[in-house]
């Protein structure tokens, strides 16, 4: 594990090289109108370089290479390099780097950094743990609070007030709370947070870190219907999910 997170801290160190100059931070659009930055390739390569050498053999997908994302393999890595690169640009402070390990439909292993708190989180089997200043904490998941959960949810999502209400069955509910990339399942990890719901689609590599990390803390992470949440789809996109510290 140390050396896993120390490759996922020198990723961080290179992305805030440039969310701290924006002089030297480029970017350019994706097919799919989406925003992508020389920070997101530069991490894509350090990390998929550092994976290779740390564990020859196995394939990396990455978010950054599409030649990789038809790679077939029983075991794999799956990265997203820089998550969250619109809030990189705009510099709310809220973007992780995720790195999971992938065995047929499901994570093993998860990473999830976040550079400007130099915070590493990640979960294996059912232990999960938060790494910063050079100590490593055991963390998870939390009872529901007497005073109420609190919700996580993306920009999008909390304005449609009517999608994610009826999930809830309820529950009493001490503060909503938008946050954006992968870091709300670091939350719920921890148990700072409780529930997180999606309705917008994303992709495999900006959830698989997340999932095993909650589920390794003890929570859990479902489709919307409450079915498990599978890898290795296609086209690499997810659907709507829930993710949950305790039961509603």
């Amino acid at each position: 594990m140390p050396k896993l997170i120390l490759l996922c801290e020198e990723g961080g160190k290179l992305v805030l090289e440039f969310y701290k100059n924006a002089e030297a931070l480029e970017i350019i659009k994706k097919g799919d109108g989406s925003p992508v930055t020389n920070a997101d390739h530069r991490s894509h390569q350090l990390l998929t370089q550092g994976l290779k050498n740390l564990t020859p053999g196995i394939p990396v997908i990455s978010e950054e290479d599409e030649d990789s994302w038809g790679i077939k393999s029983s075991l794999y890595w799956l990265i997203d390099p820089l998550d969250g690169t619109k809030g990189f640009i705009h510099q709310d402070g809220q973007f992780c780097i995720n790195v999971a390990l992938m065995e047929g439909h499901k994570p093993i292993l998860g990473f999830i950094h976040i550079p400007l708190t130099n915070e590493t989180f990640y979960g294996y089997k059912n232990k999960a743990w938060k790494h910063i200043s050079g100590k490593t904490i055991p963390i998870q998941t939390r009872n529901r609070p007497l005073e109420g959960s609190v919700l996580l949810l993306s920009n999008y999502d909390l304005k449609n007030k009517d999608k994610w209400e009826p999930y809830l069955k309820g529950t009493r509910l001490a503060k909503i709370e938008p946050l954006h990339s992968a870091i709300k399942f670091c939350r719920v990890a921890e148990g700072a947070a409780d529930i997180y719901f999606r309705f917008v689609p994303c992709k495999e590599w900006d959830t698989a870190a997340g999932q095993i990390l909650v589920e390794a803390a003890g929570g859990l992470m479902a489709t919307l219907d409450g079915l498990p949440f599978l890898y290795g789809k296609p086209d690499l996109k997810n659907e709507g999910f829930q993710v949950l510290g305790h039961k509603l």
